[in-house]
């Protein structure tokens, strides 16, 4: 991550840990920025769960933006197939991964 980014949106939210430990996570997001005509980079946080990630590419800023988040969801679903439990900081309640990442229906429906 480039230190000098500047954060689009940021959220925090409250985890436990397989092993108890209560911790808390920011999740981060950047202002893409463009490398080259055909790659832009979005710089990602999922701080006190995973340190230090690189920004994400993509061919515009939308796409690096759409993936910087699907990194996210995807380490934090990770953490909970561990084990781990994410929660609202306040009220203290139990926090989906949907709540957080939710998926647009597909209008015609599912492929059958």
């Amino acid at each position: 991550m480039n230190s000098n980014s500047t954060w689009l949106a940021s959220r925090a939210i409250a985890a436990v840990s397989a092993d108890g430990r209560h911790f808390q996570i920011t999740l981060r997001l950047g202002i893409p920025h463009e490398i080259s005509p055909e790659e832009w980079a979005c710089p990602v946080a999922v701080e006190g769960l995973q340190e230090q990630l690189h920004d994400i590419h993509g061919v515009d800023a939308w796409q690096a933006l759409q993936l910087a988040q699907n990194l996210q969801a995807q380490l934090l679903g990770y953490f909970i197939e561990d084990g781990g439990e994410l929660f609202w900081p306040e009220p203290r309640e139990q926090l989906e991964l949907a709540e957080l990442f939710p998926r647009v229906p597909d209008p015609q429906g599912p492929n059958e």
